[in-house]
């Protein structure tokens, strides 16, 4: 009786039908279009699988169930890291990585400033609320395999220090790539711009509501630039954003360049007073402003 063959070679297996299986897919596409011949695409692709074994290391990283079964021929995290670090992974209350992820994208470019009048510390009072608005942004299962990359790209990094996170992306083209994922995914639910601007600032109003914190239009803008900005460099010229859709879809650069267009414009709009009677320019009332209004039992009435 032949035994069943360990979960990371059947993962492997998997991994590499899947793979196959998107080049006999590929094919025709790029035929038709002419945009790289079949003999180009099938020369790339072989090199990819030749390249196969330098993957295993990421893959098994990924792979929970084979981790966790201890099974042999597979680089520890410490192994491919060098630095010792114990691997991280799911605790008991189901710890929360593309959160922790871009948490540490804000810390590097946001300078914590404190509201004189509550003494709240921004960004850090808004972490509770962002963490339940970005989750609300996605399907569990969706989320759930966005946290299982997120872990991964932890563990390959070997740290969840946020400076040191960002320091070495800098120098893993390859990784980075992986941690761009989750911000392009969850600015992309921003296609719908203005609704969907407004619903995320309700959602982040109430959530922080018993911080007596009001997420204002500032506060979206500061954060919306905080998150997504640097994603312009992958869109600057029609190179770079062949590789985008390349690395994350086709429609991928186009998509993300209206979403950045509305929110440049609506930045612009919200910057330019409003005049009111007797010719005076007053500064434009916030839409999180107008939310809480809508919301209190009077305004039911109306």
């Amino acid at each position: 009786m032949t035994a069943d063959p360990p979960p990371f070679e059947r993962h492997h297996r998997t991994a590499q039908a899947l793979v196959s299986t998107f080049q006999e897919a590929l094919e025709p596409q790029f035929t038709a279009k002419g945009t790289l011949s079949r003999e180009e695409f099938a020369r790339a692709m072989g090199l990819m699988m030749a390249h196969w074994p330098s993957v295993l290391p990421l893959f098994a990283s990924i792979c929970q169930s084979c981790t966790a079964s201890g099974c042999g021929g597979c680089a520890t995290t410490a192994d491919a890291t060098g630095d010792g670090q114990q691997p991280l992974h799911h605790d008991g209350r189901r710890r929360d990585f593309v959160t922790r992820l871009m948490v540490s994208a804000l810390r590097t470019r946001l300078p914590d400033s404190m509201d004189p009048i509550t003494g709240a510390s921004f960004p850090q009072v808004i972490l509770p609320g962002l963490q339940s608005t970005l989750t609300a942004l996605f399907y569990e299962k969706e989320w759930e395999a966005m946290n299982a990359s997120a872990i991964a790209l932890f563990n390959r990094l070997g740290t969840d220090r946020d400076a040191e996170v960002w320091r070495r992306l800098a120098h893993e083209e390859t990784l980075a790539v992986l941690a761009d994922t989750p911000f392009i995914r969850v600015m992309l639910r921003f296609r719908q711009f203005h609704q969907q601007r407004q619903t995320f600032i309700r959602r982040m109003t109430d959530h922080l509501r018993e911080r007596h914190f009001v997420f204002a239009e500032e506060h979206f803008q500061t954060l919306f630039d905080a998150l997504f900005g640097r994603l312009r460099d992958g869109l600057r010229t029609e190179l770079d954003r062949a590789r985008t859709d390349i690395h994350y879809g086709e429609g991928t650069a186009e998509a993300l360049l209206r979403i950045f267009d509305q929110f440049d414009k609506h930045r612009l709009d919200q910057s330019v007073p409003i005049r009111v009677l007797g010719g005076r320019q007053v500064a434009r009332p916030m839409l999180a402003q107008r939310s809480m209004l809508g919301a209190t039992p009077a305004a039911k009435r109306r």
